[in-house]
């Protein structure tokens, strides 16, 4: 027979485990949302650790004023003191763990955690421990030191006035505790300069380095061994950074835990400015850097920090980077590619012609001064050939040169004259150039369109100074074999990208580098097609059009280069190109320009898939096509509402015309004015302009939208439907304001400002949203972009360099 007092003692003990399992299946996120990682965070840290311990009854483990679990076993006790234990442990951060993670029980982890962190509990004096039952457990007990505990609250108000930044409460504290200033006021030895280099309130760290009479007391290192200027250097405040060398420039030489010296710091922080400011800083003039790989990353520290001052657009950094530290731009082709894929673009058509540039405005008065010796050595050469003829006919009458002679120095005196005039509107013009690009550069730190354009010209003009350091620097390694293997990578992906200029400064250095393929087997006119590279196509195809292997060469799938034209362009090609018909127009005028450079005979050949260069075409742009043509009814739809509505107005304003007519003979009372007459010119012109351009507008709204028809038909009709209606728009606008005049002003001249003013207000917001349609359109239709001459003219690469990688050919 089983005894009863054991079977209490099983049912008691089954209870207690159940209560435990119970517990130790409590979710802590729930509870502990906030992980201790110091004091600022410790109150709320405490209050969700209370909770979660008063839930499952277990706060009287650290606290004995409160009621406990009620184990009853050494056994359960001990599991519920780590299971606690293991809550707290796991909301500490790891620098917070570190200092409790050799403790014994839960109260002990507890109390210290408290005395580190509790603002309201100074450092533990000392410890004590204290045997309870049959159990050991260690207890902290701390006593409260009036002096730690006005320290502390002392820098936790410092603490607060770093970071809003205001140094006037800092230095109320400071002017009665002066050494608080180069004091650790954080637990991880940062002073108070430590803490405002690292949150960037330079202003104050400018005021507190003042406020520091001993230069010495600025090289206080916190735990990690690092100074303000290490922190600095992480952190990548320059600014700071250069108010620190100011005032101590031995910062420099010291070095943290990790055995580096601040610039280090900046070099593996990947801190580009900071670390060139301190690079200069120093007094040697090259520091060894330690080109090692990074830990998982496989690129080299100093060429990732290149690379990434290039992608930032620092290219004025990187050019001294590159003039510091050579290496970093031949250790391989990466810092090439990187420049290949975020070279910017030159200024637009519109930005260039605002553009004050000095250089070409010399240029173009030194050019037109040296045309000036151009007739006299015209003159000369025609006289040598001239006398020349004269004595092959010896026994003739001379007087048949004599109208050659004649017309030979009238032409050279014309000329003469007209660059002389040239010269002079230039010299003329000169002033209010200057004044110009004067008023341009004050503009230019005011107005944010100006500043963007300024911007874009000087990118441009460094990323060709770093091009041109590095592109200098690969040509120093030897290297074997057709071309240059750094070069191969940067000049496919700067065809991909549309880099006109890395492909022409690689073709200037290395010329062989045409016969680059990528991984695919495309060579550099079948990417600058798929790509819509027109600036590279025209640059190289005066190199391949004399060569059949640039013709008949194909991919693996069996397409030439019509097949490769036939594919729809990448979608950021595309959406530089306003409005889904000129898209289509821009694809059909590469499909036309490609069409000239192949043989006729692979207009039709087909491919793997049984597909004609045609057949590619239609069926890649169909839905661009069916977009082109909603695009385009859209458009005319609209301007047509708005002819329409014109024609109404002005056909009304005919009919009556202002002041009325006389009764006897019907002629309008101010026939005789000026203004009358305006008003008739700009109403008739304002009834007949929008007639044209509703029956323009209709045209296309009928037209068939064939994909040919995008090219040059339905463009041209856009154009002039637009330009109708804005002259219509304007002779309206007109024809209004004369009215105006007539009828209200009674020969008022003054009045002539303000409605002048109020008419060119619609006549501005008109030209503003939809001139730029108009001029897109016009350069699209009627500007060609494939002028080849132009860029083998513009650019450092001359054709006749690779006339050897064709056999001795030259390019023509």
């Amino acid at each position: 027979m089983v005894d009863p007092s054991k079977a209490v003692d099983v049912s008691y003990s089954r209870i207690e485990e159940l209560k435990y399992m119970h517990a130790s299946n409590a979710n802590v996120s729930n509870f502990v949302s906030v992980k201790l990682s110091g004091e600022s965070k410790y109150n709320i840290w405490k209050a969700q650790m209370l909770c979660l311990m008063e839930s499952q009854k277990m706060r009287g483990i650290v606290d004995s004023k409160y009621q406990g679990p009620g184990a009853t076993t050494e056994e359960i006790k001990k599991q519920y003191d780590s299971l606690l234990k293991g809550w707290i442990f796991g909301s500490l951060s790891e620098d917070v763990l570190s200092t409790v993670i050799d403790l014994e029980s839960a109260r002990a982890v507890w109390r210290k955690l408290k005395s580190i962190y509790d603002p309201e509990i100074s450092t533990a004096q000392g410890s004590a421990s204290q045997v309870f039952g049959t159990g050991t457990a260690t207890q902290i007990v701390t006593v409260k030191d009036t002096a730690n505990e006005d320290n502390t609250r002392r820098y936790k108000r410092l603490r607060k006035a770093i970071v809003e930044g205001r140094w006037w409460k800092a230095e109320g504290i400071l002017k009665s505790h002066k050494d608080a200033a180069t004091e650790a006021i954080s637990n991880d030895g940062n002073t108070m300069l430590h803490i405002a280099v690292g949150i960037g309130k330079n202003d104050f760290v400018r005021k507190l380095l003042n406020f520091i009479d001993d230069g010495k007391q600025i090289e206080k290192q916190n735990a990690d061994g690092c100074t303000a200027l290490h922190i600095a250097a992480i952190v990548g405040n320059k600014h700071a950074a250069e108010l620190l060398v100011k005032k101590r420039k031995e910062l420099l030489g010291i070095s943290d835990h990790k055995a580096f010296v601040p610039l280090l710091s900046a070099y593996y922080n990947m801190q580009l400015n900071t670390f060139v400011y301190l690079l200069e800083a120093n007094d040697t003039k090259q520091q060894p850097l330690p080109l090692g790989l990074n830990t998982g990353s496989g690129v080299q520290t100093g060429v990732n920090l290149l690379i990434t001052a290039i992608y930032t657009k620092q290219y004025d950094l990187a050019l001294r980077l590159v003039g510091i530290y050579p290496e970093l731009a031949t250790n391989d082709d990466q810092v090439l590619t990187a420049i290949a894929k975020t070279f910017p673009s030159e200024l637009d058509f519109g930005e260039a012609l605002i553009y004050p540039s000095l250089h070409n405005f010399h240029r173009k008065i030194v050019n037109t001064s040296s045309f000036l010796f151009f007739p006299f050595k015209f003159l000369y050469t025609r006289a040598e050939d001239i006398i020349g003829a004269i004595e092959g006919y010896r026994n003739t009458c001379y007087s048949w040169f004599l109208p050659e002679i004649f017309m030979i120095i009238l032409a050279a005196v014309f000329y003469l004259i007209y660059q002389l005039v040239l010269l002079l509107l230039l010299l003329l013009c000169s002033p209010f150039f200057v004044v110009y690009f004067i008023l341009w550069k004050v503009l230019a730190t005011l107005v944010g369109p100006i500043k963007r354009i300024e911007k874009k010209k000087k990118d441009y003009k460094e990323a060709k100074k770093i091009l041109n350091s590095v592109c200098a620097q690969i040509d120093k390694l030897s290297f074997s074999g057709g071309h240059h293997p750094c070069y191969r990578r940067p000049i496919l992906e700067a065809t991909c990208q549309g880099a006109y200029q890395v492909v022409d400064e690689i073709l200037f250095r290395s010329p062989k580098a045409i016969d680059s393929k990528n991984e695919n087997g495309l060579n550099i006119i079948q990417l600058a097609v798929i790509n819509r590279s027109e600036k590279i196509y025209n640059l190289v195809y005066h190199i391949v059009e004399r060569t059949d292997l640039y013709r008949t060469s194909m991919d693996s799938s069996k397409n030439n280069i019509l097949h490769l034209v036939g594919r729809l362009a990448p979608s950021r090609i595309l959406s530089r190109t306003t409005g889904a018909a000129l898209q289509l127009q821009r694809e059909l005028q590469w499909r036309e320009e490609v069409q000239k450079f192949v043989f006729p005979t692979y207009l039709t050949k087909e491919n793997i898939f049984k597909e004609t260069p045609e057949m590619v075409f239609t069926r890649e742009h169909m839905h661009l096509v069916k977009e082109g043509e909603q695009w385009m009814k859209t458009t005319a739809e609209s301007c047509s509402i708005t002819a329409a509505l014109i024609i109404t107005i002005v056909f009304a304003a005919a009919i009556t015309v202002p002041g009325g007519s006389t009764q006897e003979t019907g002629i309008p009372l101010f026939t005789k004015e000026v203004a009358f007459t305006i008003f008739a010119v700009s109403d008739a012109i304002s009834l007949f302009s929008p007639t044209t351009a509703l029956l323009v507008f209709l045209s296309i709204l009928t037209a068939r939208f064939s994909e040919k028809d995008f090219l040059l038909s339905l463009p041209r009709r856009l154009i002039l439907g637009l330009c109708a209606l804005f002259l219509s728009t304007t002779a309206m606008i007109v024809a209004f304001s004369a009215t105006l005049f007539l009828v209200f002003c009674d020969q008022r001249a003054w009045m002539l400002g303000p409605i002048g003013g109020l008419a060119c207000f619609p006549i501005i917001i008109f030209v503003t949203l939809q001139f730029p349609l108009v001029v897109d359109l016009f350069r699209s239709t009627y500007f060609p972009i494939f002028g080849k001459q132009r860029y083998i003219e513009c650019g450092k690469f001359n054709p006749n360099d690779i006339q050897s990688f064709f056999g001795n050919r030259a390019v023509e």
